[in-house]
């Protein structure tokens, strides 16, 4: 089976800087601009069904895409981004340094995100993250057993989760674009990656 992991398009959170996260943004007009030419092509691909996070920048791209091969599209609760941000999700980032000054100054908060293992005041657990990635990606696969080619749609840190923990990649995202793709190919338990597209990998995971 083919799919094709594709991240979300640029979100308002993105041009309005504001944290992101678990703050369910709509995509901006640029971002629907560049799903509707990525979509130029995507009868080619064959896409049998398209699974989605639920949060809107994911489900409109999906929608986006799914507008003229009219598949079956499925929400799947589990690849929704992670909570890094906690407390800060939704907020203006330069008002976040005014209002909670006081906590972005504590030790404990300066370094968070995925590879960091820790999240923000109030965010999700890293290691709850992963398994609910990991699990809902099974859930995927056997949902989809018989299909040949299927596309999901999603956010930054599930890329980051995939690549980690199913793909069993030994660098860091360090760069991932608006509709980034990763092209890949599931046969029998095993992944191997085809392609990516618009994904910039760095330093060796610790």
């Amino acid at each position: 089976m083919k799919i094709y992991l594709i991240r979300h398009s640029e979100s308002i959170d993105d041009i309005e800087n504001c944290y992101g996260g678990i703050a369910d943004f709509d995509l901006s007009e640029n971002g629907k601009s560049k799903v509707k030419e990525y979509k130029k092509d995507i009868d080619k691909y064959g896409i049998e069904r398209i699974y989605t996070s639920p949060y809107k920048r994911a489900y409109q791209t999906a929608q986006i895409l799914n507008k003229d091969i009219k598949v079956e599209l499925k929400v799947i609760e589990d690849i929704r981004e992670l909570n890094s941000y906690g407390i800060l999700s939704g907020i203006n980032k330069e008002l976040a340094k005014n209002i909670f000054s006081y906590v972005l100054q504590k030790e404990e908060y300066k370094n968070t995100g995925y590879y960091f293992g820790k999240t923000f005041l109030g965010g999700e657990d890293i290691e709850e993250f992963d398994k609910r990635v990991k699990d809902a990606i099974n859930f995927i696969i056997k949902d989809s057993k018989d299909l040949h080619t299927i596309a999901i749609v999603t956010h930054g840190n599930v890329h980051k989760s995939i690549f980690k923990n199913i793909l069993k990649v030994d660098k860091e995202i360090e760069k991932i674009d608006d509709v980034a793709t990763t092209i890949l190919e599931y046969d029998n338990g095993e992944f191997k990656i085809i392609e990516t597209i618009g994904i910039e990998l760095g330093r060796s995971i610790k």
